[in-house]
């Protein structure tokens, strides 16, 4: 995974999530997501759109290329290290929240290797699809839902960059 602070992340997942059924997010709905304040968000939006990946368009938040591709490393990754938890004997929940807070610790090149060494998933626990890079649309993929509880995967980590 590219050199994304785990706050950015935080603000592409949330991208993500909002942009569910319409194909973009709007700045109120990432507020919403992250619990952060209006400034806070548009300072992060803005690094993110110049650094390539958000674009804006009428109000209209959207994942760009790089950001999508972002996306699509996440959740494997998070799946298969949620996967990989899960195999060892933790709950899917301790499993989730764990994978979402070492996600960009973990080296895609290790990755692969437990994928390959548990067989090679292509569910999450939860059983979503995890991306491969050989399907269609990012959107048609979904954060795993024993996420939902908690705020953020990165709740408890310094929200600096």
């Amino acid at each position: 995974m590219s050199k994304l602070s785990p706050r950015r992340i935080d603000y592409l997942i949330a991208v993500f999530k909002c942009s569910k059924g319409k194909g973009y997010a709007r700045q109120c709905e990432i507020i919403e997501e992250l619990g952060i304040a209006k400034p806070t968000a548009s300072l992060m939006i803005k690094k993110l759109r110049e650094e390539g990946y958000l674009e804006i368009r009428e109000r209209r938040i959207f994942l760009d290329k790089k950001g999508e591709k972002m996306i699509e490393e996440a959740l494997w990754k998070h799946g298969v290290l949620e996967n990989a938890f899960v195999k060892l004997g933790l709950s899917s929940r301790e499993a989730c929240e764990i994978s979402w807070r070492i996600l960009d610790r973990v080296p895609s090149k290790i990755v692969e290797r437990i994928w390959r060494n548990i067989g090679m998933p292509d569910r999450c626990p939860c059983g979503y699809l995890l991306p491969t890079g050989d399907r269609e649309d990012i959107l048609n993929f979904e954060v795993c839902k024993a996420s939902d509880s908690l705020r953020r995967y990165g709740s408890d980590r310094s929200k600096s960059d």
